[in-house]
C-alpha cells in the first residue's frame, strides 16, 4: 500500500475513532438518559470554571479600560503652538457623602479642547451631566441637589469621559470671567513609579492562589464517571479495538465534555457581565464593555480547557490496564509512588527561595507565578497518596465506618479528588490571609474615621468674599465665618514652601485671640517650629489651579505670641500675617478660606450650606476636609484587598457547585453498589452515614495538607515581599471549619440521591 493510502486510511481510523467517542459521551439507545446525566455534570463542572477563568481574564482589560478613561480626562496645561486654550476650572460638591465632579469651562476659541465625553463645550448656562448624576438629580432624592446645577441640561457626558456608570460629574459651561487653568489638550500619561514591589508580587500570588483551583476543578470534572468510560472502553477492546484506539475514543469523550462546558461557560459568562454595572467594588462598579477578556487569553482558554481534560483523562488511563475482560482498577490498586508528588512541592519551594522582588521584572513574576502554582498544584498531588496510606491500616469499628474506611482503601483517589480541589482553595485562602495580614502593618490604615459633619471648609474668591460671609450668615445654627488667604513662601528648596495665612485684626482676634493685633504686625507662634525668620527674603505665590507668583517679600520682625488653649488657628508655619506686612504685593485674587462649625446636626443641613452657596457657582465652594489622607501605595493596598476578596467570593462559589457535582456523580456511579448493599439488608441510615465518613476522613486529610501548604506559601511569600510573617490562627480555624462545613453540607445535600440509589431498581436498570 502506497504512503498517502495509509495516511488517508490512518486519518479515516482517526475520525471514526473520534466520532466513536462523541457518540458515546452524548449516549444512545438503553444508557442514553445515564450518558445524558453524566455529559451534564461533566460540562456544569467545566462551565463553572469556564466562566471563572473568564472573567479573570477580563479584570486586566476592566483596569487598563478605566484608568485610560480616567487619563483621558487630564487637562494638558503646557502650551501647544498654534492650539486655542480651554479655561478650566475644577471644582467638586458632595450630596450626602457622594462626591460630585464640577468642571467650570470656557472656550476661547472655536478651536478649543473638547472634553472627553462631550461634543461640544458647553456655552454659558449650560451644563452636561454624566448619566448618573443626571438620573440623580431626576429623581426624588436629587430635590436637595438641583439648585447646584441651574442650568439648562443640554446632553449627558459618554463612556468615554467617564471612570464608571455611577461616575457623577458635570461640565458647566462659563463665561468669559472664569479664572481657570489653560487647557490645550486632554489627555495623560500613566506614572511610571508602577506599583510597590511588594504589592505587585501579593497581587500574583493572589492570583494564582485563586485561579490553581480552577484549574484543578477543571481536571477533576474531566475524570466524572471514570469507572463507567473504564467498563465502556473494556467493551471495545472486547469487539477488537486496539489500545491508541481506546484512548482516542476516551479522548474524544472528554473533548465533548469540554466542549460543552466551554459553551456553557461563555454563556453564563456574557449573561453575568451585564451585571457589572451594578456590583459595586471600590471606586464604583463596571461597564459592561469593560468586562471583556482579550482575545489571546480567549483563545489560550479555549485550547487550554480541553487539553487538560484530555490530558487528566489520559493520565487516569495511564494506570489502567483495560482488557477485553475487564478493567484492572477494579482489582487491589497499586501503591502510589511519593517522590513524583514531592516533585512540584520541592521545585516551588526552590523557586521562592532563590527570589527577591527588589524588582519588577516579567522574569521575576513569571517565576513567583511559577514558583506558587507548583507549592498549590502539589495538594491535589500529595493528597492520594497521604490518604492511602492513612487508611491502610485502620480496621474495627461500626458497620458505617468500616464500609467507608473498606472503600476508601479500594479506591482513595476519586474521594481524594473530591476534596482536593477545596483543599487548594483552602491553602490559597490561608496564604492570602497571611500575606494581607503581614502588608496590613505598612499599608492598612486602619478603620477610616467617618468624615465630620458638623464643621466644612469654605473656600471663595476674595471678589465675593462679603456676599458669601453674609449668605451663610443667614443660616441658622451656624458661627460666624472667618476667612484668612492663603499665601506660599518659595525657598531654595522645592521640597520646603511653608504657608503663610494672612487676615485682618478682627480675624485674628477671633481665630488666635490676638487681643493687641496692629495692623502690620506679623505674629508668630511661640510653640511652631522656626522655619521663617526676620530679614529674609522669599519668592511668593498662591495656588489657583495652577501656582501663580505674587511677589517678593521680606519677612519683618516677628512678635512672639502665645496662643490660648482654645485657639483655631492650625496654620503650620506658625506665622499670622495682617495685610498691611504684605503691603507691596496684591492679594486681591487669592482665594479666601476658612471653616464653618455647624450647630445643627440636621442629615441634610450640610446640604442646605452648600444650597446656600449654589449661586456663587465657581466663585465659592464647600468641602469637608478628608479626616486621613492615604498614600499611593494605601489606596493600591486597599484595592488590592478588595479585589483578591471579591475574587474569592467567585473560587469558594466554585467550589461549592464543584463539590455538589462531584458528590452526585460519586453517587450515580456507584448506584449498582449501594443498591446490592441495601438488597442484603444494610439499612440506608449506615449507608448515609457511611458516604460522610467517606467524605470526612479526606476532607480531614485535605484540611491537614492545606494548612500546612497555606502557611508555606504565606512564609515565602512574606519573604518575597519583605513583610513580616503572621499566622492568624482565628482565620485558619474559621477557613477551615467553613470549608468542613461546605463538604458536610454538600454530603447532606446529595443524601435524597443516595436514597434513590438504594432502591432495588437500581439493579434491574443496570
Amino acid at each position: 500500500m502506497s504512503a498517502p493510502i495509509r495516511r488517508r486510511g490512518r486519518f479515516a481510523a482517526w475520525t471514526g475513532d473520534l466520532a466513536l467517542g462523541i457518540r458515546l459521551a452524548v449516549g444512545g439507545g438503553r444508557a442514553s438518559g445515564t450518558a445524558i446525566v453524566r455529559l451534564l455534570l461533566g460540562t456544569v463542572g467545566v462551565g463553572v470554571a469556564v466562566t471563572v477563568l473568564l472573567f479573570a481574564a477580563s479584570a486586566d482589560h476592566a483596569i487598563s479600560e478605566r484608568s485610560t478613561r480616567q487619563l483621558a480626562g487630564v487637562a494638558v496645561t503646557a502650551p501647544i503652538p498654534g492650539a486655542t486654550p480651554l479655561s478650566m476650572r475644577d471644582d467638586s460638591t458632595y450630596f450626602r457623602g457622594e462626591y460630585i465632579s464640577v468642571r467650570y469651562v470656557h472656550a476661547n476659541g472655536p478651536a478649543s479642547p473638547v472634553p472627553p465625553g462631550l461634543d461640544r463645550v458647553p456655552a454659558p448656562g449650560e451644563t452636561v451631566l454624566s448619566p448618573a448624576l443626571a438620573e440623580l438629580l431626576r429623581s426624588d432624592a436629587g430635590t436637595l441637589l438641583r439648585p447646584r446645577f441651574p442650568g439648562s441640561v443640554t446632553g449627558t457626558m459618554g463612556q468615554a469621559g467617564l471612570a464608571n456608570p455611577g461616575d457623577l460629574r458635570a461640565y458647566v459651561g462659563a463665561d468669559a470671567s472664569l479664572l481657570g487653568k489653560q487647557v490645550y489638550a486632554f489627555g495623560g500619561s500613566a506614572s511610571p513609579d508602577g506599583l510597590d514591589p511588594s504589592l505587585l508580587a501579593l497581587l500574583m500570588i493572589g492570583i494564582v492562589t485563586l485561579l490553581a483551583p480552577v484549574f484543578v476543578f477543571v481536571a477533576t470534572s474531566a475524570r466524572i464517571a471514570g469507572a463507567e468510560r473504564d467498563r465502556r472502553l473494556a467493551a471495545l477492546r472486547l469487539v477488537g479495538s486496539d489500545l491508541p484506539q481506546v484512548r482516542r475514543i476516551a479522548a474524544a469523550e472528554s473533548l465533548v465534555t469540554a466542549a460543552a462546558g466551554l459553551v456553557l461557560g461563555t454563556v453564563a459568562f456574557l449573561a453575568l457581565r451585564q451585571l457589572a454595572p451594578s456590583v459595586q467594588v471600590r471606586q464604583g462598579g463596571l461597564f459592561v464593555s469593560d468586562v471583556t477578556p482579550p482575545w489571546p487569553l480567549v483563545v489560550v482558554i479555549v485550547l487550554a480547557v480541553p487539553a487538560l481534560s484530555v490530558l487528566s483523562t489520559l493520565l487516569a488511563l495511564r494506570g489502567t490496564a483495560i482488557e477485553p475482560l475487564g478493567v484492572v482498577r477494579r482489582t487491589k490498586p497499586v501503591r502510589r509512588r511519593l517522590w513524583w508528588r514531592l516533585v512540584p512541592v520541592l521545585a516551588g519551594v526552590a523557586v521562592l527561595c532563590t527570589l527577591t522582588v527588589r524588582d519588577s521584572s516579567r522574569l521575576t513574576t513569571i517565576a513567583v507565578v511559577g514558583g506558587v502554582t507548583c507549592l498549590l498544584v502539589g495538594v491535589p498531588a500529595l493528597l492520594p497518596w497521604l490518604l492511602e496510606r492513612a487508611v491502610s491500616r485502620l480496621s474495627g469499628g461500626r458497620p458505617a465506618f468500616q464500609l467507608a474506611v473498606r472503600r476508601l482503601q479500594l479506591d482513595s483517589g476519586t474521594p481524594a479528588r473530591v476534596v482536593a480541589g477545596l483543599a487548594v482553595v483552602l491553602a490559597g485562602a490561608i496564604a492570602l490571609q497571611s500575606l494581607l495580614t503581614g502588608q496590613a502593618r505598612e499599608f492598612d490604615p486602619g478603620r477610616l474615621p467617618q468624615r465630620s459633619t458638623t464643621q466644612v471648609e469654605v473656600d471663595t474668591d476674595p471678589a465675593v468674599a462679603g456676599a458669601v460671609t453674609a449668605a451663610l450668615a443667614q443660616l441658622p445654627g451656624v458661627d460666624a465665618l472667618h476667612l484668612t488667604q492663603l499665601v506660599e513662601l518659595h525657598g531654595p528648596d522645592p521640597s520646603q514652601s511653608p504657608g503663610v495665612q494672612v487676615a485682618d485684626c478682627a480675624t485674628w482676634r477671633e481665630l488666635a485671640g490676638l487681643q493687641d493685633c496692629r495692623d502690620g504686625a506679623v505674629y508668630v507662634d511661640r510653640r511652631a517650629p522656626a522655619s521663617v525668620h526676620s530679614g529674609q527674603s522669599y519668592p511668593v505665590g498662591y495656588y489657583d489651579e495652577v501656582v501663580r507668583p505674587l511677589g517678593t517679600w521680606t519677612v519683618p520682625d516677628l512678635t512672639p505670641v502665645t496662643l490660648p488653649g482654645d485657639s483655631r488657628y492650625a496654620g503650620s508655619s506658625g506665622l499670622m500675617v495682617t495685610p498691611a506686612a504684605m503691603a507691596g504685593l496684591d492679594l486681591s485674587r487669592v482665594w479666601a478660606t476658612g471653616s464653618l462649625q455647624i450647630g445643627s446636626r440636621g442629615p441634610d443641613f450640610a446640604e442646605a450650606t452648600r444650597n446656600v452657596l449654589a449661586p456663587f457657582a465657581w466663585h465659592a465652594s464647600v468641602f469637608i476636609p478628608d479626616p486621613v489622607r492615604l498614600s499611593s501605595s494605601q489606596r493600591a493596598y486597599l484595592a488590592i484587598r478588595a479585589g483578591l476578596l471579591a475574587a474569592s467570593v467567585f473560587t469558594l462559589l466554585l467550589a461549592g457547585v464543584s463539590l455538589l457535582v462531584l458528590g452526585l456523580e460519586q453517587v450515580r456511579e456507584r448506584r449498582r453498589t449501594i443498591a446490592m448493599l441495601a438488597a442484603t439488608g444494610v439499612p440506608v441510615r449506615v449507608l448515609a452515614r457511611s458516604v460522610v465518613w467517606q467524605n470526612a476522613i479526606p476532607l480531614l486529610l485535605g484540611i491537614v495538607t492545606a494548612v500546612a501548604a497555606g502557611i508555606g506559601v504565606g512564609a515565602l511569600g512574606a519573604r518575597l515581599t519583605r513583610a513580616s510573617f503572621t499566622i492568624d490562627w482565628l482565620a485558619v480555624g474559621v477557613l477551615s471549619g467553613a470549608a468542613a462545613a461546605l463538604v458536610l453540607l454538600v454530603t447532606m445535600v446529595t443524601l435524597p440521591s443516595l436514597r434513590g440509589a438504594a432502591r432495588l431498581a437500581s439493579m434491574r436498570t443496570e
